[in-house]
């Protein structure tokens, strides 16, 4: 709060252009340190400058000869006006964001070329090499001084993975009848579903996303010197990952021999489908720290982490097209769940550049 004056007039306490009235202290006016940088006559061309004299920018004030030089380091400087005891605050701000799932599923054979041949698809080709874009959209409601509601969407993600393996002699088995193999390792052909061995051709799909929703109150504080300022957050978190296998065959021959006179044709397609959805909802503890560097620069930390209770729901279906008479069999639909604990936590690692007056660039 400061003295009221109407714009375009100075106040009677104001002794200077960068003078605080005197009421903020309650003794004389103070002087306020104003916000400029500098450059030499040696960072100027022979001949444009004054020997020995110094040019400043920053607060809207330039020199002869290096106006030019002034008016470009200025657009490169971040916005300073506001200082370093300016509050870190915003409005809104929206991100994208690019994530890479890890890989940190078991090894898994998937088709092998004959039911002890090599395996031509496994798990480690649905690993998530590329970084995936994703947004992040927070936007602010103000509740009191140095306090805030935040309300925060994070998601639109979409990891996919697919990979797939062709054989013109027909010797693709998959793991879904064991290879057509015994328990120890001999190959039984009476085990054998049609549709998934002696194959032409079989993929395997893995796709992965999440959608998030947070909304938290934070409340911010200041250093004693503006150097350093932050915040503490709680708040409720909402968090779905889905993550879904699909696997598909097709196979057209018999199961020995090709088709001859009397015999009939055996083969078909088949396709294998595991949806897994987590549904997490819990509470979370978090903060920021901000540390600035130059006025209109600032660099922070921001952590969240909470504890969840995660509602785990499990769909597992299978059928497949019989070539012969078109008949299609099913396996399920088949549900599954469980309630677990389970655990969140985010960590940033942000820089800050001002603009204006009223836009800031974010990244980390």
């Amino acid at each position: 709060a400061g003295v009221p004056f109407v714009y375009g007039s100075a106040p009677a306490a104001m002794t200077s252009p960068y003078a605080v009235p005197v009421s903020y202290y309650g003794g004389q006016p103070q002087e306020m340190e104003s916000n400029s940088y500098s450059v030499s006559s040696s960072d100027c061309d022979d001949g444009t400058c004054e020997g020995g004299s110094e040019y400043f920018f920053g607060d809207g004030h330039g020199g002869p000869g290096c106006g030019h030089l002034a008016s470009i380091l200025r657009w490169l400087a971040p916005y300073s006006e506001t200082g370093c005891c300016a509050p870190h605050w915003f409005d809104v701000h929206a991100e994208a964001v690019f994530l890479r799932r890890d890989d940190d599923a078991p090894f898994q054979e998937f088709t092998r070329i004959g039911p002890l041949g090599d395996a031509v698809i496994t798990s480690q080709d649905l690993q998530f090499r590329s970084m995936d874009p994703s947004v992040r959209i927070t936007g602010v409601y103000q509740t009191g001084p140095g306090s805030n509601l935040e309300f925060t969407y994070f998601g639109v993600n979409e990891s996919s993975q697919e990979a797939s393996a062709s054989s013109p002699d027909d010797l693709l088995y998959a793991a879904f009848d064991n290879f057509s193999i015994d328990d120890e390792g001999v190959p039984v052909p009476e085990n054998e579903i049609e549709q998934l061995h002696q194959a032409q051709y079989q993929r395997v799909n893995l796709d992965s996303d999440f959608d998030s929703l947070e909304l938290n109150y934070r409340r911010r504080w200041m250093g004693p010197t503006c150097l350093v300022q932050g915040s503490w957050l709680i708040g409720v978190r909402y968090f779905e990952l889905e993550d879904q296998l699909r696997f598909y065959s097709y196979a057209n021959r018999d199961l020995d021999d090709p088709v001859g006179e009397g015999q009939e044709e055996t083969g078909g397609e088949a396709w294998y489908n595991l949806r897994t959805r987590n549904f997490m909802t819990g509470a979370q503890l978090g903060g920021d720290v901000w540390v600035c560097l130059l006025p209109g620069l600032r660099a922070g930390v921001d952590v969240k982490a909470g504890i969840y209770g995660n509602n785990v729901k499990v769909n597992t279906f299978m059928y497949g097209v019989d070539i012969d008479d078109d008949y299609i069999g099913f396996v399920g639909p088949e549900a599954q769940g469980n309630d677990k604990i389970s655990f969140i936590s985010e960590l940033q690692f942000l820089l800050t550049w001002q603009l204006s007056h009223n836009f800031t660039l974010r990244g980390g």
